[in-house]
Formats: C-alpha cells, structure tokens, sequence
C-alpha cells in the first residue's frame, strides 16, 4: 500500500515551525528588527498561498521577566483550508533562546518540537540563529486510514471492498510515531531602513520510530511601511518543503515515499 502523498506534503510544510561565519553576539542593547524572533512587540498577520490558503498569526509577549534584557514571546497560526493550528512559545535572555512549538496536523499527525538557538550578529548587520532542535510526532493512524479510503472512494479498489485500516497504515510506516532530530539556521538581513530579507533553512532526521528525513528552506522578502505610527510589514515567502520516508515494500511500493512542495504567499505583518 503506498503512503498517502497528502501526509507527506501536510508534515514536510510543518517541520517548519534554520553557512555563514558569524562574528559576535547579537547586540542585547539594541532595539529588535520586527523579523527578529526576540522582538515581543504584539502583531497580527494574514498570509495568502498560491493555493488560495490563508495563514492567520497573532502574537506578543513581554520584556524583562527573569533579567532586564529577557524576552518572551508567544503567538499562534491557524491555516483555513487544512485546519492546521500551531502554537509557539520562546523565552531568550543571556544564555540565548529555548522555544517550544505545538503543531496540529489536522487527520495526519500531532508534532512537538523543543529548541535552543543562538544569537549572533555579524559584522555587516545580519543576524543569525543557528538552533538545534529534537520532535516527536505522533501520527494519527486511525483519521489517516480515513483519509487514505476517502481518496480511493470510486476507484476499483474501493469497489471491490478494499479498504485501508489503522493498522494497514501503522504496518506500511512501520510505526506510528517517530523521534528527530534537527539543526535549523534563521538569519535576518537588513538592507536599509525599509527592506529586509530572511534566510531559514532546516535539515532533520529521525533517530527512532518512522524513518523519515525532512528539508525544509524559506525566502522572505520584506518591506516595512508606516500607516499613523503602525508599521505594517508586507511579505513575499517562498517556502520549498521535502520529505522521505521509508515505508514497507509492497507490489504498491518500492519501499520510499518522496514529496517534495513549492509554496508562494504574500502576507501583510501589523505590528501594534
């Protein structure tokens, strides 16, 4: 039975919730660029995907709570066609950054991810934060064999009363949860005053249960406005997502379950 493409594609865009030589520690005096994940100023924003799907992000937090450089910072996302929701959390003061990041794959899977990063300021002005980061995913085998005899309703195997149970679906993964591992490196560059770009790139395998590995690489372009005395940032992301999983040989399988995904938005960043 061949791996569902559908679940591929929902966890290699999520894997999301990071070469370069980077010279000091960012700068703690120094007031934060809205794309630094430090900066805790509250936000609102919609992102619009060339598949018609919409991101909603709200978000904030406070300074100053364990040290008078701390930052703390939460905010969630919600994604209107797949109702996918995800949840982050990160607290960074002198010892750099911990984070937490909650992941709904609605029908596909439940991902937790914990992390450290680092930041670093080089000369010129680019900020980067090389993270190491570990998952679990917990997949959702019983609303994944649902998914899997939706998508054969009409065809010939569902007419001569094949069906794809939850343990069909553990067997083919050879599993039903898995553990990874992860470095991801975030970098945010200023060219002036109103435009910026942002770097992410982010390599993962598993280490335990379902073996898989992920890629994952982003590309935002952005330019900051003033509307009264808001600023509202307006975006251009593209994102490139890949993932392989190794599944069991069948007449249906060679035993290996690519996808691969190119998303473009344009997204509109309110900072209140």
């Amino acid at each position: 039975m061949s791996m569902n493409k559908t679940l591929l594609s929902l966890i290699a865009a999520s894997v999301i919730s990071a070469a370069c030589s980077p010279s000091v520690f960012a700068n703690e005096s120094q007031e934060y660029h809205d794309a630094d994940p430090r900066n805790s100023n509250f936000r609102a924003a919609v992102f619009a995907s060339d598949a018609g799907e919409l991101k909603l992000l709200a978000g904030g937090g406070a300074s100053g709570l364990t040290s008078d450089i701390s930052q703390t910072i939460g905010f969630a996302e919600y994604y209107t066609q797949s109702n996918n929701a995800r949840v982050r959390a990160a607290h960074f003061d002198r010892f750099g950054g911990a984070y937490m990041d909650l992941y709904r794959l609605d029908d596909a899977a439940g991902m937790y991810t914990a992390g450290y990063m680092l930041p670093l300021e080089s000369d010129d002005g680019t900020l980067f934060f090389p993270s190491l980061n570990y998952t679990y995913i917990d997949f959702k085998t019983a609303d994944l064999s649902e998914l899997a005899n939706s998508s054969m309703a009409g065809s010939p195997l569902s007419v001569s009363g094949f069906s794809v149970s939850d343990s069909d679906i553990q067997q083919t993964l050879k599993g039903n949860d898995a553990h990874l591992g992860s470095v991801n490196l975030y970098a945010v560059h200023p060219w002036n005053e109103t435009h910026f770009s942002v770097f992410n790139v982010n390599l993962g395998s598993s280490y335990s249960g379902v073996d898989m590995q992920v890629a994952n690489i982003m590309w935002v372009q952005g330019i900051k406005t003033h509307v009264a005395d808001k600023t509202i940032n307006i975006m251009l992301e593209v994102k490139y997502d890949a993932m392989k999983i190794q599944t069991e040989k069948s007449n249906l399988s060679d035993g290996e379950e690519r996808s691969e995904e190119v998303t473009v938005s344009v997204g509109v960043d309110y900072r209140f």
